[in-house]
């Protein structure tokens, strides 16, 4: 499923979308928030992301981790207090902040497939991650 909506970090409003699914009370999401009339890249915006997220539990392992250089980032896992798991990562490259959130049951395979499947690309489908000398992925996708 699709949902637009206004993000807001460090008192900034701007667009965003969701893309997520539910199946059962397993959920997958990835938020993509507009920062086009800011820096590409911000740290600040990125901690704000990933201060929410750090509040929702028990917070078994945090890094800040880049995708690819030049996209710095977080990766957190946390044990929330009702017993689920909440994998999740924050991104930032091209003025897109990307969050990603996949909460199920602790060790859940579809839920660690997830967090390890999501790759970044920009609106023309191209994979940010530079992947050495090889050259990017390219996906087709429609707006």
């Amino acid at each position: 499923m699709i949902r637009d909506f206004t993000y807001t970090n460090g008192g900034r409003s701007v667009p965003a979308r969701q893309f997520y699914t539910q199946q059962g009370a397993d959920r997958f999401s990835v938020i993509v928030a507009d920062f086009t009339n800011g820096p590409a890249v911000d740290e600040k915006l990125i901690d704000n992301a990933a201060a929410p997220l750090r509040q929702r539990g028990e917070i078994k392992f945090q890094f800040a981790a880049e995708y690819d250089p030049g996209i710095p980032g977080r990766q957190l896992d946390i044990f929330q207090p009702n017993g689920r798991q909440l994998r999740a990562s924050v991104y930032m490259a091209e003025h897109r902040l990307y969050i990603t959130e996949a909460n199920s049951a602790p060790g859940d395979f579809a839920a660690l497939q997830f967090e390890q499947s999501v790759s970044l690309i920009n609106a023309q489908g191209t994979d940010l991650d530079k992947n050495g000398n090889l050259p990017s992925r390219q996906y087709n996708c429609r707006k």
